[in-house]
């Protein structure tokens, strides 16, 4: 279940940055400072943006960043940090973002059945409202513990 990775620890609200790179950083140290993946996990976040572009924008204004799968990664994870403003891919047409989940896999397999589990979250009008609005992180919390 979802609620079972993006515990209140690995949820930020309010946060202040100011490029992508930045967010992607931001949110990659959420799981850093939870010891989910190592310094060199950050970094390759940052490297898969630059070589394929802003793909990982799942829903408007929600972006996925991840890394690549494997031995930077301790044990499959993913955290939310929820901006308090807009943050915008200046390289890639001015893409704007106002959350972003950062997720690392062990390897390429093993992480599907949480990916399953955050498309139902992602489904839910009212939890994209909330992140994408820098709601409450009770608020946001409270609708997590139903997935």
């Amino acid at each position: 279940m979802i609620k079972d990775f993006l515990t209140e620890e690995k949820v930020i609200t309010n946060v202040s940055v100011d490029t992508w790179q930045d967010a992607a950083r931001y949110a990659g140290n959420i799981l850093l400072e939870a010891d989910k993946v190592n310094e060199e996990f950050i970094d390759s976040m940052i490297e898969v943006v630059n070589k394929y572009g802003p793909y990982m924008i799942l829903v408007p204004k929600v972006c996925f960043f991840h890394g690549e799968p494997g031995v930077n990664v301790k044990e499959n994870c993913l955290s939310l940090a929820v901006f308090e403003k807009p943050v915008y891919f200046k390289e890639f047409a001015n893409q704007q973002i106002n959350c972003a989940f950062a997720f690392g896999a062990t390897d390429k397999d093993s992480h599907m059945e949480m990916l399953v589990n955050l498309v139902s979250i992602l489904r839910d009008r009212e939890f994209i409202e909330m992140i994408t609005h820098n709601a409450g992180k009770e608020a946001i919390m409270e609708k997590i513990s139903k997935y």
